[in-house]
């Protein structure tokens, strides 16, 4: 999918994760879009702020969060795969302490899936090599 805003092109890039066998399960999954999706809201967030100043430039907002839960309440993996960030312009000009704001808060939150993801890779790891690091 590609995103264009005021000669600005966005290459946003969602990883299916459905080949991944080893880790195939809903908690990964849900990890690894969530991962994606904060990804493309920092650069959301970024380029709201580096183009504050530009004339007729919208705010720019990424959105996920009840289309990822609402597959998960469907109960797989399969419909998780479906789900993809919404990015949306709206009708506000970007207010810097605002997108500051969201800037800590998204990395906030991408510090807390990262732990999150290498938990369950040290989980995995320790389940397959019998070692606990």
């Amino acid at each position: 999918m590609i995103i264009a805003n005021m000669g600005t092109t966005f290459d946003v890039r969602i990883t299916n994760y459905k080949h991944m066998k080893l880790i195939d399960n809903q908690h990964s999954i849900l990890l690894g879009k969530t991962m994606d999706a904060l990804t493309l809201r920092q650069k959301m967030t970024s380029s709201n702020i580096a183009n504050m100043d530009t004339p007729g430039y919208k705010k720019l907002n990424v959105s996920f969060e009840d289309e990822l839960q609402r597959a998960q309440d469907k109960g797989g993996v399969r419909a998780m795969n479906t789900v993809n960030p919404t990015i949306e312009e709206t009708d506000e000009k970007p207010v810097l302490e605002d997108e500051l704001l969201e800037m800590t808060d998204t990395q906030i939150r991408v510090n807390v899936m990262t732990r999150s993801l290498r938990h369950h890779f040290d989980m995995l790891r320790t389940g397959i090599t019998g070692i606990n690091r």
